[in-house]
C-alpha cells in the first residue's frame, strides 16, 4: 500500500515539475533563442553602382587649306562663340620641318591630303564637320584637341535611336590628337562640346529599374561632390531597363570622356533604421512586432521614409496616413523582433479578422441605432402633425358678422347765390396819366371817384 502512494505522489511531483517546466523555462529558452535588435536612428541612401555612357552635342572643325596652325585656346575651357580658337597660315614652303617630315609621309591622297590616322575618324564623320578658314568657333562650348569619330554618332538627336550594343561601342574608343602644328586640307583642328545639357545613359536590371520615373531627381557622383540630375527617359526591356539622365554639369576630364563609373543615389532618407526582415503585413498595413516589458509582442504600424532592399528608414513616434490621422508608431531603442515566425503571422491575420469582424458588427449597429432614430423622429414628427390638425378641428369656426348698412345723406337745403361783389379794380392797374402841367391831374382823379360812388 505505502508503495502504491509512493508511486501516485512520485507521478505527482513529476506532474508539477513538468508544468513549472512548461511554464517558465519553455518561454524563456525562446526569448533567448529568438533574435531582436534595438532601434536607432541612422541614414540610408538608396543607390546604384552604374557604368553609364555620355551623350553630348560635339562639333569638329577642319582646315580649308594645307596650314600651319597654332593653338590658342587651352583645352577644357568654356569660350563664347565667335572666339579664335587656333590661327590657320598658308603653308607656301615646299620644305618642311623634321617634326612633319613623318606626318607629311603619312598624307594619302592629292585632293585633301588627310593624314592616314584621321583616316577613320573622318569617314566615321561622314561629312558632319564644320570647314573653318580662320580658326575661329561657331558655338559656345568648350575646347578639345582630340577627336575619336563618334561625335556625330552619339548625339542627342539619336538619344531614343542608340541600342545597348551602340553603346557598348564606346568602350572601345581612343581619341586621337588633332594636329598641333601644321595640318592637311580637311584634317580636324579643333573640337567643341557644346555648353548645352548631355545625357548619361546606363541600363540596369528591370527590379532595380522600378524606382525610377521621368521628371524625378537624383544625383550622380562626380570626382569628391555629388551633382543632381534629371530622369529624362525611362525605357523597360524585356530584363533590363535603359535609363537616361540629364545633367549641365562639367567635370574636369569630360571633354574627352565617353563614359562614366559612377554612384546615382536616388532616394536619401533619415529616421529609426529597421531591417526588412522584421516587417509584417496586417492587411494593407506595414508593421513590426515590438517586445514589450512582459516579453509580448505587440504588432506596430510603420510608415517606410527610404528602403534599399535590406534596410529602411521609418517615421519615429507619430506619423500622419494617407487619410490624414495621427497613428502611433515606434519610438527609439524599441526591441524589435528581427524574423517574425509564421504563428505569429497567423495570428496577426486572425487578429485583423477578429478586428474586422467587431468593426463590421459596430458598423452595423451604428446603423441599426441611426436607423431606429430616423424612424422615431419620423413617427414624432407625424405624430405632431395629427395633434396639430386635431387641435385646428376642435376650435369653432367663426361665424361671418352682417355687414352695416351705409346711411344716406340727408338732402342739404339749396344754396342761394349770393350777389358777389363787384371787383374794384386795383390801383396801381390803372392808368395814371402824366402831368403835363396844364393843371387837369386833379380833375381826373375826382371824375374818377364821382363815377365809382355813383
Amino acid at each position: 500500500m505505502k508503495k502504491k502512494w509512493l508511486a501516485i505522489f512520485t507521478v505527482y511531483i513529476t506532474m508539477v515539475a513538468l508544468c513549472i517546466v512548461i511554464v517558465y523555462v519553455v518561454p524563456s529558452l525562446r526569448g533567448m533563442l529568438e533574435k531582436t535588435y534595438v532601434t536607432e536612428f541612422g541614414r540610408i541612401d538608396i543607390t546604384d553602382e552604374v557604368s553609364g555612357f555620355i551623350v553630348r552635342d560635339e562639333t569638329v572643325y577642319v582646315a580649308d587649306k594645307d596650314s600651319k596652325l597654332e593653338r590658342l585656346a587651352d583645352t577644357d575651357v568654356l569660350i563664347k562663340s565667335g572666339t579664335q580658337v587656333v590661327t590657320l597660315t598658308q603653308d607656301e614652303e615646299e620644305e618642311q620641318e623634321g617634326s612633319n617630315d613623318a606626318v607629311e609621309s603619312e598624307r594619302i591622297g592629292s585632293q585633301n591630303n588627310i593624314s592616314h590616322k584621321y583616316t577613320d575618324i573622318m569617314k566615321a564623320l561622314d561629312g558632319n564637320v564644320s570647314v573653318t578658314d580662320n580658326g575661329r568657333t561657331h558655338e559656345a562650348g568648350y575646347v578639345s584637341y582630340n577627336v575619336d569619330g563618334t561625335e556625330s554618332l552619339f548625339c542627342t538627336d539619336r538619344l531614343f535611336e542608340l541600342k545597348q550594343k551602340d553603346y557598348e561601342l564606346l568602350k572601345d574608343v581612343k581619341p586621337v590628337e588633332t594636329p598641333e602644328h601644321s595640318c592637311g586640307k580637311g584634317e580636324p583642328v579643333f573640337k567643341i562640346i557644346h555648353n548645352s545639357k548631355w545625357y548619361l545613359v546606363f541600363y540596369i536590371d528591370n527590379k532595380a529599374g522600378e524606382k525610377y520615373y521621368e521628371g524625378r531627381t537624383v544625383s550622380i557622383k562626380v570626382g569628391d561632390r555629388n551633382v543632381p540630375v534629371r530622369v529624362a527617359s525611362v525605357e523597360v526591356g524585356k530584363k533590363t531597363t535603359k535609363i537616361a539622365l540629364s545633367c549641365k554639369a562639367f567635370y574636369d576630364g569630360f571633354v574627352d570622356s565617353r563614359t562614366l563609373d559612377t554612384t546615382v543615389t536616388v532616394a536619401s532618407a533619415e529616421g529609426l533604421v529597421l531591417q526588412d526582415s522584421s516587417i509584417v503585413m496586417k492587411g494593407e498595413q506595414k508593421g513590426v512586432f515590438v517586445k514589450n516589458k512582459l516579453g509580448e509582442h505587440v504588432f506596430k504600424p510603420i510608415s517606410i521614409k527610404a528602403d534599399d532592399g535590406e534596410r529602411c528608414v521609418v517615421f519615429s513616434d507619430i506619423y500622419v496616413d494617407e487619410n490624414g490621422n495621427f497613428v502611433e508608431t515606434i519610438k527609439t531603442y524599441d526591441e524589435i523582433v528581427t524574423a517574425p515566425d509564421e504563428e505569429e503571422i497567423a495570428e496577426l491575420q486572425e487578429q485583423l479578422k477578429r478586428e474586422q469582424a467587431e468593426e463590421a458588427a459596430r458598423k452595423a449597429e451604428e446603423e441599426k441605432a441611426a436607423a431606429e432614430r430616423a424612424e422615431a423622429e419620423k413617427a414624432a414628427a407625424e405624430r405632431a402633425q395629427e395633434r396639430a390638425k386635431a387641435q385646428r378641428g376642435n376650435q369653432p369656426q367663426p361665424q361671418p358678422q352682417p355687414q352695416p348698412q351705409a346711411e344716406e345723406p340727408a338732402p342739404q337745403p339749396e344754396q342761394t347765390q349770393e350777389a358777389q361783389p363787384e371787383e374794384v379794380p386795383n390801383e396801381d392797374a390803372v392808368g395814371i396819366p402824366e402831368e403835363d402841367g396844364s393843371g387837369d391831374y386833379t380833375e381826373n382823379i375826382r371824375s374818377e371817384e364821382t363815377d365809382t360812388e355813383e
